[in-house]
């Protein structure tokens, strides 16, 4: 089994420490787009600079944040990856969402040819993209 991250998981347990995350870790595999990475630190420096975060927690948020990409293996925005964001959805989801599921499709594609027959689940707190994951055949724990 492998559980594909995005932003809002890895954010609210960085930021409110939410466990739904572990659910994640406890499969064999975590994987996540390389947009993961990016959208964090910048979410992560707006609140410092919101005042959400001060001098002394966003240095503790960012080293949370490297204890999660330690256990996460970050997937390229590959020409095939893009290409598929390019393409329609089921749902209407926002760009970097497409992104996202654009990853963990192709992924999924990956490794549905091989011989491990891995099952993905897509964990993620967006309603709409759990609504699409869902359409496009992915599992999703988390409602």
């Amino acid at each position: 089994m492998v559980a594909y991250l995005d932003s809002s998981v890895v954010l609210r347990h960085i930021l409110l420490g939410e466990i739904a995350i572990e659910h994640a870790f406890a499969v064999e595999r975590v994987v996540a787009s390389e947009l993961l990475e990016i959208e964090c630190r910048r979410i992560l420096h707006r609140y410092r600079l919101n005042g959400d975060l001060d001098d002394e927690s966003l240095p503790q948020a960012l080293e949370r944040l490297d204890q999660v990409l330690a256990g996460v293996t970050l997937l390229a925005l590959t020409h095939g990856v893009k290409k598929r964001a390019m393409e329609a959805f089921p749902v209407v989801v926002k760009t970097l969402d497409a992104l996202h599921l654009a990853s963990a499709l192709v992924y999924a594609e990956q490794y549905a040819d091989s011989e491990s027959q891995e099952t993905l689940l897509l964990f993620s707190h967006d309603e709409a993209m759990n609504r699409c994951a869902r359409a496009l055949g992915l599992a999703t724990p988390l409602r």
